[in-house]
């Protein structure tokens, strides 16, 4: 089947991130009443792994803190691409104008979200969609500090 045996490879990534100059973050009304729908009205999961502990919401397609430099049709766009919980299909041609849109909004577990060497914002997508899509029992991401 395959020629090179699993194997754990361990790399660090250094990344140079400009963000623009923005206020404090803070939860506006439409984040507070999206996260509200996801969570409590949907009881969504985890996109992740599933768990319904320790649930919180990310940005998907535009971070919150480099929202004033997006190209918000553009956005729109990709939002139909991942349109995760059918929102963009719903909601057709209106215009995305905030980051805290429900299309640019995804449930994740803290974990997932921000745990070292799992979380979403620590670890590269490809290999943080390959730990959301392997089977059972497979892990792809782990704890960093952890060994096999």
């Amino acid at each position: 089947m395959a020629d090179t045996p699993a194997h754990e490879q361990v790399e660090t990534l250094r990344i140079d991130v400009e963000y623009p100059a923005h206020p404090p973050r803070t939860e506006s009304a439409e984040f507070e009443a999206n996260k509200r729908q996801l969570v409590t009205k949907l009881d969504t999961p985890c996109f992740s792994c599933g768990s319904k502990d320790r649930r919180e919401v990310h940005h998907l397609l535009i971070e919150w803190a480099e929202a004033d430099w997006a190209d918000w049709d553009k956005v729109a766009k990709l939002a139909h691409h991942f349109d995760v919980y059918g929102f963009a299909a719903q909601l057709g041609d209106k215009p995305i104008t905030s980051p805290d849109d429900i299309r640019n909004l995804v449930v994740i577990c803290a974990a997932c979200h921000r745990g070292a060497g799992t979380g979403i914002h620590l670890v590269p997508f490809p290999n943080w969609i390959s730990q959301v899509v392997a089977r059972d029992g497979v892990t792809i991401l782990k704890p960093t500090g952890q060994s096999k």
